[in-house]
């Protein structure tokens, strides 16, 4: 069984937001394990990062295949200010790296999220300006915070 992780709380109040409004992604998983390629310190490829992934594959009733076939994926990094999606390959990989979508800050509320991945599912260009911060983010940013900073000791000590 694996244990939850600090971002989980806030992940899974924009999945639940996404399911009510008829999106939900396919698949979906938080993760501690993959190397933090933001850093640029004597940390960089010792220390790891928090990251969400949230998928929708060609067969979602919502996505438009003339602009996806394979589908997207929406992905949440921290230390990223900001969300970020890709489009996916038939083989599930994502066609390029994923490009920043600057109107969903890092706790973006889960409402302004819906809104950007029904555009993004649709082909549509994405809502402008900057999604209100989810203010029930307060203790996951804290944790989150904290998660890093213990990261960040122990990739000294590695």
């Amino acid at each position: 069984m694996s244990r939850p992780l600090p971002h989980d709380p806030y992940i899974f109040a924009v999945t639940d937001a996404l399911t009510a409004a008829g999106l939900e992604p396919t698949d979906g998983w938080t993760s501690d394990a993959e190397l933090d390629r933001y850093r640029d310190d004597d940390l960089y490829g010792l220390a790891c990062m928090l990251d969400a992934y949230l998928l929708w594959d060609g067969e979602h009733p919502a996505l438009n295949t003339e602009k996806h076939p394979h589908g997207i994926a929406l992905v949440w990094d921290h230390p990223a200010e900001q969300w970020q999606w890709a489009a996916r390959k038939d083989n599930g990989h994502l066609v390029q790296d994923p490009e920043f979508l600057p109107n969903l800050g890092r706790y973006a509320d889960p409402a302004a999220i819906v809104d950007t991945v029904r555009a993004l599912l649709a082909g549509d260009q994405v809502p402008e300006g900057q999604a209100p911060y989810w203010h029930p983010a307060d203790s996951v940013r804290a944790a989150v915070d904290a998660w890093a900073a213990a990261e960040s000791v122990a990739g000294e000590t590695a």
